[in-house]
């Protein structure tokens, strides 16, 4: 896990600072996220449920991987760095699907966010995953129509960030 500041982007998404995720959340500073949708050669997607340590939605299902971009990162690098932090994935191929912006108010964060998401396929056989206690409790393999599912069914029990891809890239 970064302990380094996020970037801060004005809303054209060029970078203009810095700030803690708390800050950024507190004064509704536009930063950057990335996520990831792993999937294997049939098509089925990999999601993780969340450290029940994390701040915001501990264990709650969300996508393969996700995270901020810290300061001087580009989009591509935090996707790699959290491949790696998340699941111990190194030397993937990252497929660029598409960007979107998004202005939400969770509780008292303002979370105003570009978010550029990623696929990565996984041939067989599928590596071990290495994952964090305070980053990962568990992964699963689903069809899209199941994690659809379960976003339709169970708001409650998934972030934001997977509703989002869902509905504007499945």
């Amino acid at each position: 896990m970064s302990d380094l500041p996020i970037q801060i982007v004005d809303e054209h998404n060029t970078p203009i600072g810095g700030a803690t995720k708390q800050e950024a959340w507190k004064k509704g500073l536009i930063h950057r996220v990335v996520r990831i949708s792993i999937m294997d050669d049939t098509g089925r997607l990999l999601v993780q449920k969340r450290s029940d340590q994390k701040e915001l939605f501990p264990g709650w299902w969300d996508n393969s991987v996700a995270g901020h971009v810290d300061v001087g990162e580009t989009y591509e690098q935090a996707a790699l760095r959290e491949l790696k932090e998340e699941l111990g994935l190194d030397n993937v191929k990252l497929h660029k699907v598409g960007d979107y912006y998004i202005d939400v108010t969770d509780d008292w964060r303002q979370m105003k966010r570009f978010t550029r998401y990623y696929t990565v396929i996984l041939k067989d056989p599928v590596p071990d995953f290495r994952l964090p206690p305070e980053e990962v409790a568990a992964t699963t393999w689903m069809t899209v129509s199941e994690v659809k599912k379960r976003v339709a069914l169970h708001p409650e029990q998934v972030t934001d960030g997977l509703e989002q891809v869902m509905e504007r890239f499945f």
